[in-house]
């Protein structure tokens, strides 16, 4: 029984809605019966993707015969997303024709995205139809001209929560009356525009995420937006980070920023632009003898720059999460879970580390003096940089205590590597617990369990304390193997990943 079809229309759009390829399978499921073909012309998701089609005249026809078919229903589309590249002046004028059948009647959520085969060819120039759609919640411009009556009639944006301009040519005027008429708006994202040098947004209440990517000169930030929380940053071109004046929102927590800092902007200077700052991404070309960052309310510091360890400091009493030097920023959020509810430390140097620079993270732990858990996620690439524990061993540094430490292990190298890499960290510190991670089981690097063991059983009253073994990999909920004889008696293959744990009493 075709029991899909006696549901309510709107359940059986939202079904449709999580189709993966919908041009095609909306026309599959349209020929089962009269009433399919009713509801796939309903179909308020109005999804037209180039890259789907064989044929750009197949494609241009799908949007004229699909748009005017839903029109016809007079109803307001819930999404409209167009992405194609334009060749003819024709099939603008097809799209043209759909964008102001679609706006007549309003959407919901509108993306339009254009590229073009020639430099040459003029951007499209949405209709002036579009600022009048107050249903609008959700708009995406990508490679397109604004509106022409933009600063002459009146924007109906009452609606609209999330904008974000890509490649649009913009003033600095016309952002500030952008943001002005559109009191819901939550997050505004400006993206590769040209022909702006300042965002000015003043007096905003519902502002909440801000996100500039800019390849031409930025001079300054103007922000009166009381809830605003993030602020992203990212030059593309090292042209270097604007004046900004940002005291008034004191809702702002998180920041990053990706490229280079002005020449007349120091690095304290930039920072307290941000007084009540929480969370703090940076990726900078910043050339200086000492980065210094004094910050009350900073939690999470998370830096990817060319200062080395002993030329960074910071007076942050609250910090509980400091990464350096992180990597891309699509893997920042992934680099701050952590197990651990202590003030944790993850450390990403190069695969060129050498023992000196385990002499500078082991000062840097001594000026920040709070951090109890240490991930350092170091490849033992070229493992004879580990070889230098000697000349280490001659700085009398006592090892830096600490609750737990985290080795991710570069399963490329030898098990000697491995070895030589576990050394040197415990010269550096003295943990009470220690795991080690890898993409390759330990039952097949048992000479590298065995000699962490020893290491860490010369770090301890061996009359009173006792060396527990976790394989919190196991199939079993972390299976206790107690000793290292256990563990040689585990089912092969058992786990990637063991844990050392120091306990008072007699060892076995």
């Amino acid at each position: 029984m075709d029991r899909i079809s006696h549901l309510p229309e709107s359940i059986v759009h939202h079904i449709l809605s999580f189709l993966k390829n919908t041009p095609a399978e909306l026309v599959r499921m349209s020929v089962l019966s009269k009433s399919w073909f009713n509801l796939t012309a309903s179909f308020p998701f109005l999804d037209f993707n180039i890259r789907y089609f064989r044929t750009r005249e197949s494609f241009f026809k799908y949007v004229e015969y699909a748009t005017s078919r839903f029109c016809h229903h007079n109803l307001t589309a819930h999404t409209f997303l167009l992405y194609t590249e334009i060749q003819e002046s024709a099939e603008l004028d097809v799209v043209n024709r759909c964008l102001e059948l679609v706006l007549k009647n309003g959407v919901r959520e509108l993306v339009i995205s254009f590229t073009y085969s020639s430099l040459d060819f003029p951007k499209y120039r949405l209709p002036n139809i579009l600022l009048s759609v107050s249903v609008l919640e959700s708009l995406t411009i990508c490679d397109c001209d604004l509106p022409s009556s933009l600063m002459l009639d009146a924007i109906n944006f009452k609606s609209l929560i999330q904008l974000k301009l890509i490649m649009v040519p913009l003033n600095d005027e016309v952002i500030t009356y952008l943001a002005t008429s559109c009191p819901l708006l939550q997050v505004l994202d400006i993206d590769g525009c040209s022909g702006f040098k300042r965002v000015c947004v003043y007096g905003h209440q519902n502002l909440q995420k801000l996100r500039i990517i800019y390849d031409t000169p930025l001079e300054r930030i103007d922000i009166e937006a009381p809830n605003l929380s993030s602020l992203t940053m990212e030059d593309e071109d090292d042209i270097g980070a604007p004046r900004m004046n940002l005291a008034s929102c004191k809702n702002l927590t998180t920041v990053s920023y990706f490229g280079c800092l002005s020449p007349y902007l120091s690095f304290a200077d930039f920072v307290s632009s941000f007084p009540f700052i929480e969370n703090l991404y940076l990726a900078i070309n910043y050339n200086c003898n000492i980065l210094k960052l004094s910050s009350p309310s900073l939690r999470t510091f998370m830096l990817h720059s060319m200062c080395d360890f002993e030329d960074i400091e910071f007076i942050t009493p609250n910090l509980v999460f400091f990464s350096y030097p992180c990597g891309s920023y699509s893997t920042w959020h992934t680099a701050m879970h952590s197990t651990h509810l202590k003030a944790s430390m993850q450390c990403y140097p190069n695969g060129y580390t050498s023992g000196l620079c385990f002499q500078k993270l082991r000062r840097l732990l001594d000026k920040q003096n709070g951090f109890k858990v240490l991930n350092l996620y170091i490849n033992a690439f070229h493992s004879q940089t580990f070889t230098e524990l000697e000349k280490l061993k001659a700085i009398e540094l006592p090892p830096y205590e600490l609750e737990h430490v985290e080795l991710k292990l570069d399963t490329s190298e030898e098990s000697s590597a491995h070895v030589a890499f576990v050394n040197v960290v415990l010269w550096c510190c003295r943990p009470r617990s220690l795991t080690l991670r890898s993409s390759v089981p330990f039952e097949e690097q048992s000479d590298v369990v065995e000699f962490t063991y020893k290491k860490l059983l010369e770090q301890v009253d061996q009359g009173h304390t006792k060396i527990q073994i976790v394989s919190p990999s196991s199939s079993e909920a972390q299976k206790h193997l107690m000793d290292l004889k256990s563990l040689s008696m585990a089912s092969p293959r058992e786990g990637k990943a063991i844990s050392f744990i120091k306990e008072e009493g007699t060892p076995f």
